[in-house]
């Protein structure tokens, strides 16, 4: 997904507000988990956000999702946030973060996941880590 900051954007020094850099990693999210499901999801949380680098006014953005697991009825998704310098279309990373989607039947319920198929390294430690985190976050209460 690709956004262009404009004014509206950005606060009283030019650089993009949080809340705005929130509300598109959401909607990349939910794009990426709308496609693995072919139906509605919804947000559940979203963790792990840091911030690495001031968006400006006028930057390129450009944020990718990738499911690193998906469970009984929801998901968690990575997203990557990329600003590109239009002058030498150079890409750096300035934010990242992670959100857990559920999937939602006709009903409005929690419904299935199809599962995800982890075919290397990086997928299997990505879905294993992921995993982890859901049990520390159910053992957590």
């Amino acid at each position: 997904m690709t956004e262009l900051v404009l004014p509206q954007h950005t606060n009283a020094i030019g650089t993009a507000f949080g809340g705005v850099i929130m509300s598109w990693i959401d909607i990349c999210c939910s794009i990426a988990a709308m496609r693995h499901c072919g139906r509605v999801s919804v947000t559940a949380r979203i963790d792990a956000l840091e911030f690495k680098a001031p968006i400006k006014v006028g930057d390129v953005v450009r944020l990718t999702a990738r499911l690193n697991a998906a469970f009984t009825s929801s998901m968690e998704i990575g997203v990557r946030v990329e600003h590109e310098h239009t002058k030498t279309g150079k890409r750096s990373l300035c934010a990242n973060a992670r959100a857990t989607f559920v999937n939602l039947g006709e009903d409005g319920k929690p419904c299935p996941v199809p599962s995800l198929l982890a075919e290397t390294d990086e997928d299997r430690r990505l879905a294993a880590e992921a995993a982890e985190r859901r049990n520390e976050r159910r053992s957590a209460g």
